[in-house]
C-alpha cells in the first residue's frame, strides 16, 4: 500500500501574500536647532524623521544617539511609538 501524502493544514486563498519583514533600518542622528534665542540639539530618528529628544548639551544628545544606534531598541516596532514622543 503506498504512503499517503500529507495535506497542507493551512488553507490559502487567491491573492494571499506572505507577511513582509521590516526593511527599514533605524538610525539616530544629532542636529542643531535654534528655538528663539536657545540652541538645542535634537536627536532625530531616521527614516521616520521623528524628534526623539531635545538637549541643551551636545554630549547628552550624542550619548542617546550612540546608545540607540548600538542597541536598536525600537527596531522591531518600526521606531518609537507615537505616544512616547515628547515633542
Amino acid at each position: 500500500m503506498p504512503k499517503k501524502k500529507k495535506t497542507q493544514k493551512v488553507r490559502f486563498h487567491k491573492g494571499d501574500q506572505r507577511p513582509g519583514g521590516l526593511e527599514k533600518k533605524l538610525s539616530y542622528i544629532v542636529e542643531m536647532a535654534k528655538e528663539g534665542k536657545k540652541i538645542l540639539w535634537n536627536v532625530i530618528e531616521k527614516p521616520t524623521g521623528n524628534v526623539v529628544g531635545k538637549y541643551f548639551f551636545e554630549e547628552d544628545a550624542n550619548d542617546l544617539a550612540a546608545f540607540q544606534n548600538k542597541h536598536k531598541v525600537w527596531q522591531e516596532n518600526g521606531g518609537i511609538p507615537k505616544f512616547l514622543w515628547n515633542y
